[in-house]
């Protein structure tokens, strides 16, 4: 604002009593509009485009298949943005918004303030995004499965292991970041004020949270793909005795970095323990509980980091109020008020005031208190008295001393200072208190040389002060200290003085008080912190406070693993809701199904009864202080009325004030006492009106009530600065004349000003325990419920492998089972199936074998009727060209034989292709290299493709010995010939043949084998035709080719088949099981 002297009418103006223009006032703030929303707006748009163009760049790269490229072009452009916003300080240097404040939050360079760790926690999201798609695009876990290697294994795995370690140090720095450079308190056994802030800090720390459990994710999977199944026991055995030996031992010593490599070995403990591994499901149960203990590890790490900002907090304030203590003079004090003392005298204002008698001096005080004793004198107590040239006490108060009586009797304990009229009172118990004295000569504007006393007393540190705590300078007085917080002070090992409630004469034993640690890092007994600051002359001062309880981390954790588990639920289930697979979660496994039941059966209840707990006990809480507050309003208007006679005096001011004093000393309540009017008479804590901080008027709501209304007693709740608290009005009624109704002869107001600090400490303790008892009890069910699931699921998981390996051609194992619950019944009727398959199976067999002979029977018919033709047909016209004697009969005899014994040949290759059929010999699978056999098939046949070309295409790693099959080498050699010359002679003349046969694998334990050619292809006629048995488009050859590799590699547990267009060429696929390790 500005103040304007031109009389515009533009402008609001001022005038005088008489209607005299004084001035007028000018807002000196720029317009909104142009000055603040317009700049933003624009701000927003540039970096909405930029980021656009960023993500339509990649989308094109990553169209074309360069994955790396579209997530390079992504990352380096979010960086240069950020430093672009870092660099220029944007948006705080063009607009001030609150939430880019560094006051409010300021870590480092990379986060000077709450938004722009915002910034950087979505920054970081999409690194981990992208980093996420890297490693599943190129498949490194993949990679990791196929080598063999045991020292290679080792070493990615003991990497995964440190990996992890350096990932959960950053999590544990970023946490302490965040806890240590806020105003915002995180600690819930601290505070539990809501804000926006404080959710938009919460909302940081999620984002990072989420963005380091993908490294946490992409690390044990590596760890889990390293490890093998043969190496199980050892490595739970070696990482058990490691978490066994680290962890206690860090949490003995204190040591942090201990503490999180123990939590690393335990978290990679639990992983190897219980075979958590990543499952193509929606929510499948390792997944499930996998997630929850990465957030529980993140959960531990955060509430570590909270205790060790606690621990660190409060030594620093425990040194500070002991060296505050230890300190006779406050060597920058004397020096700042011997300053402060001139430029009072000095001040036109006060020369002014104070050449006035009559006039209000409150002005003179409340500028000098207010203007010229701020900031670094908030930790004294002020008492301003004025005194006029004669040395009479400005106040009106003929019991005030005068100022030379005044003088000698402060001067006579004091001690002087390096400044001029400026002294240190000194007291016999150095520890009690630190008194300054200053007499700051003021020459009026009248000539005549005035006095203004100053007298500074430094505010003592009770726990159960009723000074509020917006009177107490912060750098000495830290409510993060607690309740409990006493101290004492030592003369040559003596104790002088203390306060609190701490017994050091019993509970602080010498051998103690020498203890290093006691003046170092503190020391801890029997539930209380101990730290001491040695001072001059063999001095000592000892501050305690209760310790850091299990319950205080408990709690903080549970308060992060709550967050973080409702943040990750909300987001799961968003991402669901998005995709569309909201009913996906009922048809996951079973064993899910069952977790996800129990926890949700518990959840809810638990949740549902914590809300309704926390209610009642919050109600409960407010209505025993409301009791407590109308008790003690009682007693102190039944002390207040016996003394109804000061209460309507208003010249013996003195006297009320003394009245105030004792009826607040007696019933241990501050008091206002108001006027008929509502205007402020006496208060027992005449510093809180003095500093402006509540008005010298009664609440408007307290008059309307009691005096309007007549209600007996009003209860408010009001606020002074950044404190709230209640306050207690009652009536002072006095009787006038018998007969007539009580005169209202003024009013009193009862401050709690720890109310809602009791309230909120009741709160504290009772949100501490139910988010204790909730996360332990969840924590149990979860783990209850995997146990659970696995013990239910283990029959169904039996009788599944039963299944699979139920066939109609082996024998069939029955399955024991003695329980009688409905796994037992399913058990029962499995071996009944048993049983009847086992029937149905030799009916089968008998069938089939009927319809397998009549089928080879007409099959056999049928080819041999072909040759039989032309042989009758052959025989006939000889028997006729003999009959006729013709000439040439011995030629036609000759022809005649040859053709008969071509046909005799084709009968046998009949009678051959059929006998081998049926006479396959039994397979003989062995665990054989695939890659092998499949180069020198196509080696073997390179040399028939004239111009053409034959290629091999095998995955890069298959010299590694990584595509073991379990099958017969014979069959798989005669399947590669068989299709190799198929595909050769598909290829009709004048083309040259472009055969390519390629090796891949197909997820992690199937490959798949192709062979291709560019021939004439299957006409659709024929493709059902291609598996029978004796069916061939070729003019040689018997059909039974692709019969017989049907039937091998079926029974090996693969399967083939064919893709094919005509004129284009075909594609014969296999697809084997990968054997077992």
């Amino acid at each position: 604002m500005r103040l304007v002297v031109n009389n515009n009418p533009r402008l609001p103006r001022l005038f005088s009593e008489e209607g005299d223009y004084l001035f007028s006032i000018e807002s000196s703030a720029p317009d909104p509009v142009t000055g603040k929303y317009l700049p933003v707006a624009f701000l927003l748009l540039g970096f909405g485009l930029y980021l656009a163009g960023c993500l339509r760049l990649a989308i094109g790269l990553f169209s074309t298949g360069r994955v790396f490229a579209g997530v390079g072009s992504v990352v380096l452009s979010l960086m240069a943005m950020r430093a672009a916003l870092l660099f220029l300080g944007l948006p705080f240097s063009l607009v001030e918004v609150p939430l880019f404040d560094p006051r409010l939050y300021a870590a480092s360079w990379l986060s000077p303030s709450l938004g722009d760790l915002l910034i950087n926690a979505f920054l970081f999201v999409a690194l981990a995004y992208y980093a996420l798609l890297l490693f599943r695009r190129f498949g490194i876990v993949r990679r990791v499965r196929q080598i063999r290697r045991f020292y290679l294994l080792f070493i990615i795995g003991t990497a995964a292991v440190l990996s992890f370690y350096g990932l959960l140090q950053l999590l544990f720095s970023f946490y302490s970041n965040s806890f240590n450079n806020s105003q915002l308190v995180l600690d819930v056994t601290q505070s539990i004020d809501v804000s926006v802030f404080k959710g938009l800090l919460c909302l940081a720390i999620i984002l990072h949270t989420g963005s380091y459990l993908v490294g946490f994710y992409m690390l044990s999977q590596l760890f889990i793909a390293a490890v093998r199944p043969a190496t199980r026991s050892a490595g739970i055995i070696l990482l058990g005795l490691a978490t066994l030996t680290i962890l206690p031992l860090g949490l003995a010593f204190g040591l942090t970095n201990g503490i999180l490599f123990g939590l690393t070995l335990l978290f990679f403990f639990i992983v190897r323990l219980t075979g958590l591994r990543q499952v193509a499901s929606v929510v499948p149960y390792q997944v499930y509980l996998f997630i929850f203990l990465m957030l529980g590890v993140s959960s531990v790490v955060g509430a570590l980091a909270l205790y060790e900002h606690f621990d660190r907090q409060l030594v620093i304030n425990k040194q500070r109020i002991a060296s505050n203590l230890l300190v006779d003079n406050d060597l920058q004090g004397e020096y700042l008020l011997a300053e402060r003392s001139r430029q009072m005298a000095a001040d036109p204002l006060i020369q002014t005031m104070l050449a006035r008698p009559f006039a209000n001096q409150d002005v003179v005080r409340q500028k000098i208190v207010k203007y010229y004793l701020r900031d670094y004198f908030d930790k004294y107590e002020i008492v301003v008295t004025l005194f006029d040239p004669a040395g009479r006490s400005l106040d009106g108060n003929e019991e005030t001393l005068n100022l030379p009586q005044l003088r000698r009797r402060l001067l006579r304990t004091a001690l002087s200072t390096d400044h001029p009229d400026l002294y240190l009172i000194h007291n016999s118990n150095s520890f009690s208190s630190r008194r300054y004295v200053a007499f700051v000569p003021v020459v009026t504007s009248t000539g005549g040389t005035s006095t203004v006393l100053l007298e500074l007393s430094l505010k003592k540190l009770t726990a159960y002060s009723v000074v509020p705590e917006l009177l107490v300078d912060q750098k000495f007085f830290q409510p993060g200290l607690g309740s409990d917080l006493s101290y004492a002070g030592y003369e040559n090992g003596r104790l002088v003085y203390k306060e609190g409630d701490f017994d050091y004469v019993n509970q602080l034993t010498p051998a103690q008080r020498q203890d290093p640690r006691l003046f170092s890092i503190g020391l801890s007994v029997e539930g209380f912190h101990h730290l001491a600051v040695r001072g001059a002359q063999r001095r000592m001062v000892v501050v305690t406070t209760a310790t850091y309880a299990f319950n205080d981390w408990l709690a903080n954790f549970s308060f992060l693993f709550l967050l973080h588990t409702f943040f990750s639920l909300l987001v799961i289930g968003g991402y669901m809701l998005a995709r569309g697979q909201y009913f996906q979660v009922f048809r996951t496994t079973f064993s899910t199904k069952i977790q996800l039941f129990l926890n949700f059966g518990i959840l809810v209840p638990l949740l549902i009864v914590s809300i309704a707990t926390a209610s009642q006990v919050t109600s409960s809480y407010q209505r025993d202080l409301r009791r407590t507050y109308e008790r003690r309003g009682k007693t102190v208007q039944e002390n207040l009325l016996k003394n109804r006679a000061l209460l309507a005096d208003s010249s013996g001011r003195a006297a009320l004030i003394d009245l105030a004093e004792n009826v607040s000393d007696l019933t241990e309540t501050d008091l206002n006492l108001y006027g008929a009017d509502g205007s402020l008479q006496v208060s027992s804590q005449p510093l809180i009106f003095e500093s402006g901080l509540l008005s010298t008027l009664m609440h408007p709501r307290a008059v309307a009530e009691l005096a309007e209304k007549g209600q007996p007693q009003v209860l408010l709740t009001e606020t002074a600065g950044s404190l709230s608290f209640n306050t207690l009005y009652l009536p002072l009624r006095a009787v006038v004349r018998p007969g007539r109704p009580d005169v209202v002869v003024g009013y009193v107001g009862i401050p709690f000003f720890d109310s809602e600090k009791e309230l909120d400490n009741k709160l504290i303790e009772l949100i501490s325990t139910i988010l204790n008892i909730f996360t332990v009890m969840f924590i149990i069910f979860l783990v209850l419920a995997f146990v659970a699931s696995r013990i239910l699921t283990a029959p169904l998981k039996i009788i599944t492998e039963k299944l699979k390996q139920t066939t109609l051609t082996g024998q069939n194992e029955m399955l024991a089972y003695e329980s009688s619950d409905e796994i037992g019944l399913l058990v029962r009727e499995y071996n009944a199936m048993l049983l009847k398959l086992e029937e149905s199976k030799q009916e089968l067999a008998t069938q089939e074998k009927e319809a397998a002979w009549r089928e080879m029977a007409r099959q056999v018919a049928h080819e041999i009727k072909n040759p039989l033709t032309p042989m009758k047909l052959s025989l006939q016209y000889l028997q006729k060209a003999i009959a006729e004697r013709r000439p040439n009969t011995e030629e036609l005899i000759g022809k005649i034989s040859q053709t008969l014994i071509t046909q005799i040949d084709v009968l046998s290759d009949i009678a051959t292709s059929f006998s081998t059929f049926t006479n396959l010999p039994a397979m003989r699978p062995e665990r054989l290299d695939v890659v092998p056999i499949l180069r020198r098939c196509v080696s073997l046949h390179k040399g028939g493709v004239g111009e053409g070309s034959i290629r091999l295409k095998v995955p890069a790693d298959a010299k590694n010995g990584r595509y073991i099959v379990f099958a017969d080498e014979n069959l798989l050699v005669r399947t590669f010939n068989n299709l190799l010359i198929n595909a050769l002679q598909s290829v009709p003349e004048g083309r040259k043949p472009q055969i390519n046969a390629s090796l891949e694998p197909r997820g992690t334990d199937r490959i798949v084998i192709c062979i291709a050619d560019n021939g004439a292809g299957i006409s659709e006629e024929v493709q059902a035709k291609v598996f029978v048995p004796n069916f061939t488009t070729k003019t040689s050859g018997s059909g039974i080719g692709l019969a017989v590799a049907r039937r091998g590699i079926e029974s090996a547990g693969g399967q083939i088949w064919f893709e094919t267009e005509e004129n284009v060429g075909t594609r014969f696929c296999i697809e084997l099981p990968l054997a077992p390790e």
